[in-house]
């Protein structure tokens, strides 16, 4: 499993670089060619989609990038439910209900990098669970040798059959998404040496759990 992930690491590591360049040059002329066409002409609208779809890869780049970055980790004293109070600002400020009274004051984190793994968490949450139904509920808590950050949503939980599967690299139900979300939040996790898990709630949606260990040996 590991040497397949490298392989797959070191491909898309080469591919993401080497599309970059030529697709930054692709959506800035695209850009320019928006702005010099009318207004509702049916040629804008062109190519606005091929703003769109250019920014579309340039995520997908930025993505493949993030999971194959495996350098050390920078790791600091860290107030845990600070740093997801600022994920849920970034994804939806009023969309979670936060249940912190249990999180410890600091613990030794990368912040940046689990900033990222909670943040693509957070919107997975938001994109399961139904607009106008409950919001998805986030949980802190903390012992003397873990940390636990659970995320609970109200969709239609894992997809049947294929539970196992969700978190290997470009698996995805969306027709949007790049199927590498889940895949960096758990390379992420597994770099604190912790653990991220998901299953089905007993009364509805689906809870992701992240734990990692206090000195991350």
């Amino acid at each position: 499993e590991e040497r397949r992930l490298s392989l797959l690491g070191q491909m898309s590591a080469v591919l993401a670089h080497e599309i970059r360049n030529p697709l930054a040059s692709l959506k800035g002329h695209a850009q320019l060619l928006v702005e010099r066409l009318a207004p509702e002409s049916a040629d804008r609208r062109k190519a606005e989609r091929v703003v769109q779809e250019a920014a579309r890869i340039e995520a997908l780049t930025g993505d493949l990038l993030n999971f194959v970055r495996s350098g050390p980790l920078d790791r600091r004293p860290t107030d845990p439910a600070e740093l997801v109070r600022s994920c849920i600002e970034e994804v939806d400020p009023q969309g979670f209900v936060c249940e912190f009274e249990g999180a410890p004051g600091r613990w030794s984190l990368d912040g940046a990098r689990l900033r990222q793994a909670i943040t693509n968490l957070l919107h997975n949450a938001r994109q399961a669970s139904s607009p106008g139904g409950p919001r998805p509920v986030v949980r802190l808590a903390g012992t003397n040798d873990q940390l636990t950050v659970s995320i609970r949503d109200f969709g239609s939980g894992l997809p049947a059959g294929q539970e196992g599967r969700i978190f290997e690299p470009f698996f995805t139900t969306r027709t949007s998404g790049t199927g590498l979300g889940l895949a960096v939040a758990r390379r992420i996790v597994e770099l604190h040496q912790g653990v991220l898990t998901a299953a089905d709630h007993p009364e509805g949606g689906a809870v992701f759990e992240v734990r990692i260990p206090a000195s991350g040996e």
